[in-house]
């Protein structure tokens, strides 16, 4: 199934020298090869082959201690210094995580919580951007979707009308490729769902950037 293809003659003023959309991709578990890690890089291999610029944060390559309020960003590991300028420098991210116990995985919430750190900036937390959700799990997959759903709202993110859940028997145990076309067709529609409303609420941006300027 073929995907959106950003930069092309959209008709959407978005062609030409303008820099690609930068999807930030958040999630996987603590398992050296995750499965649910494999769902968010073909989430984002589909944001590159659309045109996009991608970025990777893996809670295992982040390994964030427990999230302690009383500290400053200056005074956290220098893996969180490094997500808050992703984040901030991002047009749409992607959120992946395994179904622990019925919900998302403690590791992905920290990485979350530590991101109250963009609590004062303007605008705050995700900026209104675009959101896509992945959980990876049997029926119960919905119910980390529903969180991670409401996560995103609270820190100011705009989910997508489309998001995905990937059984474990859709991703190779060796590659973390996926084998399932029907999630692969999904994964494409909601990238499609993020790039285009990524690209929408940019150009409103600049727009209103520029109106300020006059």
């Amino acid at each position: 199934m073929g995907g959106l293809v950003i930069g092309s003659d959209d008709g959407m003023g978005l062609t030409g020298a303008r820099r690609p959309l930068r999807v930030l991709g958040i999630g996987g578990s603590m398992r050296l090869g995750s499965k649910s890690l494999g769902a968010l890089e073909s989430a984002l291999a589909l944001a590159r082959e659309a045109g996009a610029e991608t970025t990777l944060a893996s809670v295992r390559d982040l390994a964030l201690p427990v999230y302690d309020p009383t500290i400053g960003l200056d005074g956290q590991p220098e893996s969180l210094r490094w997500l808050v300028d992703q984040v901030r420098a991002a047009d749409a991210y992607v959120l992946a995580s395994p179904t622990y116990h019925g919900t998302v995985s403690g590791a992905v919430k920290n990485v979350l919580d530590a991101l109250n750190v963009l609590a004062r900036d303007t605008p705050r937390y995700l900026g209104g951007k675009p959101v896509g959700l992945v959980a990876l799990g049997g029926p119960s997959a919905m119910n980390t979707l529903n969180a991670l759903g409401h996560a995103t709202r609270g820190m100011n993110g705009l989910t997508t009308t489309t998001v995905v859940t990937v059984p474990a028997s859709a991703v190779d145990e060796d590659t973390g490729t996926l084998t399932d076309d029907a999630v692969r067709d999904r994964l494409t529609l909601m990238i499609d769902d993020l790039l285009l409303l990524g690209m929408a609420l940019r150009e409103r941006t600049a727009v209103a950037a520029l109106a300020g300027t006059r």
